[in-house]
This record gives structure tokens, sequence and C-alpha cells, in this order.
């Protein structure tokens, strides 16, 4: 049987890290792409948070403040009927806003690609080990014997 030539072992070893790699980039894409989805659906959460603090706070704010104002009306004199009415309105669409918010916050919450890293360190391993062996291999032929043999 023929010894196999050294460029036919760094071909073989070139093809190899490029299988490696490639298969380490798609198991990366398949872990993360399920997080970066729930990433903009938190982010479309924080949008619909930001744009419903926008219209109601124009539209709701002075239907509202007016509504609440009525309520203080015979409390208050007139001018603090209306700030008190238009303050209330002002808290009850904060408090609407920050619930958004905090339903926004709960779908972002990423975790760490524990797969990709943990493939990650038995491929570093393998290498190392493969290098390692590489070597062994090298300087026994330098030495005159075959790899593997005394």
């Amino acid at each position: 049987m023929a010894e196999p030539q050294i460029a036919d072992v760094i071909n073989d070893i070139t093809a190899d890290v490029k299988t490696i790699v490639r298969g380490e980039i798609e198991l990366a894409k398949a872990e993360l792409v399920p997080q970066v989805k729930r990433l903009g659906i938190g982010v479309g959460f924080f949008a619909v948070a930001a744009f419903a603090a926008i219209i109601a706070g124009l539209l709701l704010f002075i239907c509202g403040g007016l509504a609440f104002s009525a309520l203080y009306i015979n409390a208050v004199p007139v001018v603090w009927a209306f700030t008190l009415g238009f303050l209330t309105m002002a808290v009850v669409l904060l408090i609407i806003a920050g619930v958004f918010v905090l339903i926004g916050k709960g779908r972002m919450k990423v975790s760490a690609p524990e797969a990709t890293i943990g493939e990650a360190n038995l491929t570093a391993a393998a290498v190392t080990a493969a290098i390692a062996q590489g070597q062994a291999d090298v300087r026994a032929v330098v030495a005159g014997t075959r790899p593997g043999r005394p």
C-alpha cells in the first residue's frame, strides 16, 4: 500500500477543517435564528408601546383629560379641575405604556448558544489532538519509522 503524499494529507486536513467550520456555522445559525426572531417580536412590542403612547397621548389625553376635569369641577376651581383632569389622564397613559414595555422586555430574553459553544470546544479539542498526532507522525517519518508504529 502506498504512503499518502504530504500534499494529499494537507488537502484532506484542509477539507476536514472547512467541513467542521461549515458545520459550526450551521449549528450557530440554527441556534441563534429563533432567538433573533424572539428579539424582533420584543422590538415589535416596544414599537407598539411607543405608537400606543403617542396616539393615546394625542387623542385620549384630550378626551380623558376633559372627562376627569368634569369629575373635579365641583370640588375645585375650574383651572385646577382641568389641571387635575389632564394630570390624571397622563398618569393612566404612562401606566398603559409601562405595561407594554414590560411585555416587550419579557420577550427579549436571550440565552447563550450553549450547543454551539459546546461543539466549538469539542472541535477545538479534536483539532488540537489531531495536530499533536500529526506532529508525532511527522517526527516518526523524519526519524525513519512509520507513524503510529515503533
